[in-house]
Formats: structure tokens, C-alpha cells, sequence
């Protein structure tokens, strides 16, 4: 098993996954938001194997878990067994992350369709703001939607987030294969932007696309 587990207490455990895990897998991160059934058979694999090395028992027992983002492209995942679900609901309650609240001023429809449609998300990283640019012009008449521009100060890379695209006649693989051929794909869910409107800095907002196509082109 690719994936990282490590003992924090009797009562918790951290598990590290990355997108080769994911892969190694077949599943995409936001399906272990929303439960797809190979999400379940990683969670029991996970379970099995905490178990086996640490004696870690999550049988019959209430659990919280909570995912932290740790880069665009990993994420941690904190299991603790709790001893009623009414703790759950205090911990949860007690628990605030930090969010770049400039980020997150979005539409609450848009909000709203990603929960229920949790593959909107798209992200695509470039070397070059260049290189950002020449995909916007490309992209301009075949997408319309949320997008923003982030530069992870760390690798100095250009970050792509494209939500749900509106022009419902656009084959998503063309959008795909454009970004492609500029960029690399990442790990694609609300926590890797979580995780990039935190630890790095915002550029354009929601229309970034519309953006650098009009006004550097």
C-alpha cells in the first residue's frame, strides 16, 4: 500500500495521500469528499492497515475525520475516534480554518452546484505567466466560467482554477487538451484551491481568463 500512516495517539491517526496514491488508486480527490464507493475500499485498506501496524481499532466506533490540504497536489488526512457522535458535532463546531477570505467570495451558486457536482473543478500549473496568457486566448471563446489566477510563491508557478464551464456546447477535452499542452495537471478539489489561496498569492479573481485575454494579450 502507497499510502503514509503514522500514529499520532490511541485515539488518532494521520494518513498522507499524494497524487500518485490517487492514481495508483484510479480516484480522484473529490471523490473522497463524497463517498464513491472505491473512496470506501481506500478508507477500509487505509483502516486495515492502521490496524495491522499500529493496533489502531476503528470497528463499531464513532469517527471524525478531517482533510487538510498540505500542498496542491497532497493532502492529510486526520482520523479520530470519538466516543459519541454528539463530540463530533462539538469538535467540528470548535474547529475554524484559515481561509484567504478573499478568495472565497464567490457566488453562492456556484458554492452550491460543487457540492453537488464535485468534478468542476480544473487545475493546471505553468512556468510561465506567458504561457497563462497564450491559454487564455485560446480558451476565451470555448469557456465560460469562474476562473482564477494564483502564484504559489514557493516554485514560482502560475495556477490555473477553472470552475464549471456555462457553454454547455464546449467538449471538455478540448479545454483539457489545450491546457495540456502549456501546463500539468493537478490535483483538482476545493482543498488544493483552499490550499493555494493560503499559501499563495492571488493574482486575478473569477475572471482571470477574460482578463489577461483582453488586457495582456
Amino acid at each position: 500500500m502507497l499510502v503514509k500512516i503514522e500514529k499520532i495517539n490511541d485515539s488518532q491517526i494521520k494518513i498522507i495521500l499524494n497524487q500518485a496514491d490517487l492514481k495508483h488508486r484510479d480516484i480522484k480527490i473529490s471523490e473522497l469528499a463524497y463517498g464513491s464507493k472505491k473512496a470506501q475500499e481506500l478508507f477500509r485498506d487505509m483502516m486495515e492497515t492502521a490496524f495491522e501496524e499500529y493496533g489502531f481499532n476503528a470497528d463499531n466506533v464513532p469517527l471524525m475525520i478531517e482533510a487538510v490540504p498540505l500542498s496542491v497536489d497532497s493532502i492529510m488526512i486526520i482520523v479520530t475516534k470519538v466516543d459519541s457522535p454528539d463530540e463530533i458535532d462539538k469538535k467540528l463546531n470548535a474547529f475554524r480554518p484559515k481561509v484567504n477570505s478573499r478568495t472565497f467570495k464567490k457566488k453562492s451558486t456556484v458554492a452550491e452546484e460543487e457540492e453537488t457536482d464535485p468534478q468542476s473543478i480544473t487545475i493546471y500549473s505553468f512556468n510561465k505567466l506567458d504561457d497563462v496568457i497564450d491559454v487564455s486566448i485560446r480558451l476565451y471563446p470555448l469557456y465560460c466560467g469562474v476562473n482564477s489566477l494564483y502564484k504559489d510563491l514557493e516554485s514560482q508557478k502560475y495556477f490555473l482554477v477553472l470552475h464549471k464551464n456555462y457553454f454547455r456546447n464546449t467538449n471538455p477535452t478540448e479545454i483539457e487538451s489545450i491546457l495540456s499542452e502549456y501546463g500539468n495537471k493537478h490535483v483538482s478539489s476545493p482543498l488544493s484551491e483552499g490550499f493555494l489561496a493560503e499559501h499563495g498569492e492571488l493574482m486575478i479573481q473569477d475572471k482571470a481568463i477574460e482578463v489577461l485575454k483582453k488586457h495582456l494579450a
